[in-house]
């Protein structure tokens, strides 16, 4: 996968099925990548896909795609993009890709969480982009920092040299910007009928606990956050059996409707029959 290639909207897994039960879309963090981030080696490969994306798509016949974009820590690695423009972003490459016709899902790692609430705010605005809305039924949010992280601090502290990034910046825990976000968020999910799965870490990371749990709890109601024995990173590198890929995968399946298969259908075909005959 080339430099250019880790941008914007990729296909992970297309279902064959003509009429896929809906779309998962997969929005890593900050410094992170659209294929490493997932996986269980974090190998960058995507003709590797042996991680869970694909297993979602495969086991819930749905379509699976993954979003990647610039957010680096320091300016001397690369500059990222303020929240709202990554925000405006992601919400034209998913509708060039059609994602807004079908139920919709979204699954954050980190500063993916504020991205995609701030899709989800930034679609109300404008008549074309509200299917988005009306269509996104979940969110799962893994160590998103709804409140901030102490981590963007002390970055800040660290040295002038490392200057860092807009991402990093808007980072600072307890800033006014995110918390008119998370409050907008809370007020509104429920009334636009999206449902939210939240888990948080609770292994450091070189000494340091990237997400917290009051950081990572968006304060929702009957919405509680699941600890996850994993640090920041390896919270969303998953194998079949780990908590969190189940719970995901029972949530997906609450959200998308059910699917009805070509026997069932048949099914209930012979059975209409089989009524008007004995009529």
């Amino acid at each position: 996968m080339t430099e250019e290639n880790m941008l914007g909207l990729s296909p992970v897994f297309k279902c064959e099925n003509s009429h896929p039960r809906g779309d998962i879309v997969f929005v890593h963090g900050l410094a992170g990548h659209l294929w490493s981030t997932w996986h269980p080696q974090s190998k960058k490969d995507n003709q590797d896909l042996d991680f869970w994306p694909f297993w979602l798509g495969e086991e819930l016949q749905a379509n699976v795609w993954t979003f990647g974009y610039d957010a680096p820590r320091f300016g001397y690695v690369g500059q990222g993009m303020p929240r709202f423009d990554l925000a405006s972003n992601l919400l034209e490459y998913l509708a060039v890709n059609d994602i807004g016709d079908r139920p919709l899902i979204f699954v954050t790692h980190n500063i993916g969480g504020l991205v995609v609430k701030e899709v989800i705010r930034t679609a109300q605005n404008f008549d074309d982009k509200k299917a988005i809305i009306e269509q996104t039924q979940g969110i799962v949010f893994l160590s998103t920092p709804h409140q901030g992280s102490h981590l963007a601090n002390l970055i800040d502290n660290f040295n002038i040299l490392t200057r860092a990034t807009v991402n990093v910046q808007e980072l600072k825990a307890h800033s006014p910007q995110l918390r008119q976000l998370n409050e907008w968020y809370r007020q509104n999910v429920d009334n636009l009928g999206i449902k939210t799965q939240v888990f948080y870490e609770t292994q450091p990371m070189r000494g340091v606990l990237v997400v917290d749990e009051d950081s990572a709890n968006p304060g929702i109601k009957d919405v509680k956050p699941v600890a996850i024995p994993a640090d920041h990173n390896s919270i969303a590198k998953l194998g079949k059996n780990d908590l969190v890929y189940l719970s995901v995968k029972k949530f997906v399946k609450k959200c998308f409707p059910t699917l009805v298969t070509t026997e069932q259908l048949e099914l209930t075909y012979s059975k209409h029959h089989l009524y008007q005959d004995t009529m």
